[in-house]
């Protein structure tokens, strides 16, 4: 009955099995049937006769039949093996093609679906490896131009957020178990500020506790998602990863509602964590060279104050020169930032007097043109004091041009007019009203209104008028 089912069927159809069955019988089996028959019939000589070429014939067709169907099997199992081995080379534009209709049309199939599939995910790959690379090109450059890690931070998520496709995302830090939004991109500025997250509480309060990466839509009806829907972080879908540095969770970095999917990709997880591994190192290093400018910045200042301990008559100074520093830049309308700058400048202005040899320093008399010069190397030596601090960068600058004059007669550069940035204006002429104002050990101080007249004597030339108008009004 299977025999009979096997002719019936179309033979582009039959199965591989099949077919070498068919091709034994017409090769193999028929043959034998035809010469059995013919040594069983050798009686009837003139029958055997016509039977003998009849079967032989039957024989060679039967046969040859049979290697035909062998033959096609085979060179379709060859064809598929080499257009395997295209694919294999790099060729995944290949696709195997038969016109058999078994399991060899089967496997090809296969075949050409996985290929294609490998097509898929190579591209993928590529375009993963795209916005990994244009990520890191531009936070790389953001760290080699030296910017604050505030600025570093904020480029890392907006660059990160729109490389994902997302609306929004946010680092934030732990302090001691609360996290606090420190950049974020996509989310509202007051929104960001008052957002403050329970260690383990919410998808971002559970990484920072588990120290695992997570990623999380609202189809997953996970209640740890409620927390972000409600600070308006995340309504769909949103990643989140761990920022550690050394065992040491600093805070997370997460990204939220992917606008082309539901839900986040598996790649997606992998190049935030990725990002959160450089970024955790980014912030820590940050941290540490805090410290270090920290405790360098309290020797310098303890530096300062043994200056005005090596001279009596300085003794005060800078704090006088802060306090007027600190009222003309207020008069001026500065900003926040530049007074600081001011104050920090004033304090340490002449800290490169501690290089001076006190001979020269507590001198009672007017010095010689030698000693001048000496003199004058403290304001180079209180910018290489201050040069190692990055911090400290613009204060470094006022320190060195602290003796300039507006005329370009002032050491150490000769700066004059419009090259002098009004802060350095305004130290300067603070700094010389309270030198006026003091006892020195060659001279006695001037009064108030001496001093006025003197500033207003050398308007113009060693003091920038503007600044000697606002000056006055204040003292």
């Amino acid at each position: 009955m299977k025999i009979k089912k096997i002719f019936f069927r179309s033979l582009s159809e039959q199965g591989v099995l099949e077919k070498l069955v068919i091709s034994i019988m017409l090769m193999v089996v028929i043959p034998l049937l035809l010469i059995t028959y013919l040594l069983y019939t050798e009686a009837t000589a003139l029958l055997l006769k016509d039977n003998v070429q009849l079967m032989i014939l039957l024989m060679v067709g039967s046969a040859s039949c049979g290697y035909m169907l062998s033959r096609k099997i085979i060179v379709s199992i060859i064809q598929l093996t080499k257009d395997a081995r295209s694919i294999s080379q790099g060729n995944l534009s290949k696709r195997i093609t038969t016109s058999e209709k078994n399991e060899i049309n089967s496997l090809a199939q296969y075949f050409n679906q996985i290929t294609g599939d490998l097509e898929k995910n190579i591209e993928d790959l590529k375009e993963s490896k795209r916005i990994m690379q244009n990520v890191l090109m531009r936070i790389g450059g953001a760290m080699a131009s030296a910017q604050r890690l505030e600025n570093i931070l904020e480029l890392t998520i907006e660059t990160l957020t729109s490389a994902l496709n997302a609306s929004s995302g946010a680092i934030m830090l732990l302090e001691k178990d609360i996290l606090y939004c420190m950049v974020a991109y996509g989310i509202d500025p007051k929104q960001k500020e008052a957002v403050r997250i329970k260690q383990g509480a919410g998808v971002i309060g559970w990484v920072a506790k588990e120290k695992k990466p997570l990623s999380i839509s609202r189809t997953q009806q996970d209640r740890r998602f409620d927390l972000e829907v409600k600070i308006g972080f995340a309504h769909k879908s949103m990643i989140c990863a761990p920022l550690m540095c050394k065992d040491k969770i600093l805070g997370t970095i997460s990204v939220h509602d992917k606008q082309t999917n539901e839900e986040f990709l598996e790649d997606d997880l992998i190049l935030l964590e990725n990002l959160a591994t450089q970024t955790a190192i980014a912030i820590e290093n940050n941290r540490l060279n805090k410290d270090v400018e920290r405790s360098y910045i309290e020797t310098i200042s303890a530096l300062a104050l043994a200056v005005e301990a090596k001279d009596p008559y300085s003794r005060g100074h800078s704090g006088r020169v802060s306090e007027y520093v600190t009222h003309l830049a207020e008069e001026f309308s500065l900003d926040r930032e530049t007074i600081s700058l001011l104050r920090d400048a004033a304090l340490l202005h002449d800290i490169g007097k501690i290089g001076i040899k006190d001979d020269i320093l507590l001198k009672p008399a007017a010095l010689t043109p030698e000693e001048k010069r000496q003199m004058h190397r403290h304001a180079i030596i209180g910018e290489n004091i201050l040069k190692p601090i990055h911090s400290l960068e613009k204060v470094a600058y006022l320190v060195r041009h602290h003796q300039e004059q507006v005329n370009g007669k002032g050491y150490p550069d000769g700066i004059k007019g419009e090259e002098m940035p009004l802060p350095l204006k305004i130290l300067i002429i603070a700094d010389a009203y309270d030198a006026m104002t003091s006892d020195r050990p060659y001279r006695k101080k001037m009064s108030n209104e001496e001093a006025k007249r003197e500033l207003k004597k050398y308007s113009g030339i060693y003091f920038d008028p503007k600044v000697v108008e606002r000056f006055i009004k204040i003292v």
